[in-house]
């Protein structure tokens, strides 16, 4: 972890504030862990649409197919991640916290990328990346790569 801090992020919705934490309870919540490591390392959308591939242009349309799919999930994986960045300092229930993030996107006229990328952001400043595991799985995945690579 390289001796960050956890910074939060204070976010003000509906006149009040909240904190937005990634964090030891948010690295322990694997379904935003997952889903965060599937997007940023694009293995498992990329490579789930492409293992059937025989040709170039199947691996092509797998790829395509495996973007179109990540992008897709953006506002699950949003919601998700809102949810477990409130957990370190707010007891609140998923659907108060989806309604929330609702209510922060009407509030500030975003949409779920900005706030995908604004979370992100936040999950980097908070260390979460390194606290999870994920910066160093992405690591051992593409040194992994490059091995195979090198070897063909």
């Amino acid at each position: 972890m390289e001796g960050k801090g956890f910074n939060m992020k204070i976010l003000n919705i509906g006149g009040k504030e909240y904190k937005l934490e990634f964090s030891f309870e948010a690295a322990e919540y694997k379904d935003v862990v997952q889903k965060m490591f599937n997007v940023l390392s694009g293995a498992y959308y990329v490579v789930k649409n492409s293992v059937d591939a025989d040709d170039e242009t199947s691996a092509k349309i797998g790829f395509i197919t495996g973007i179109t799919e990540m992008v897709a999930d953006i506002p699950n994986i949003v919601k998700t991640a809102f949810y477990a960045g409130l957990l370190e300092h707010h007891n609140l229930k998923e659907d108060e916290a989806k309604q929330l993030m609702r209510q922060y996107l009407k509030e500030n006229k975003c949409s779920y990328n900005v706030l995908f990328e604004d979370i992100k952001v936040c999950m980097e400043e908070d260390g979460f990346f390194d606290l999870s595991g994920i910066n160093e799985m992405i690591q051992k995945m593409n040194e992994k790569i490059q091995e195979e690579a090198q070897t063909e």
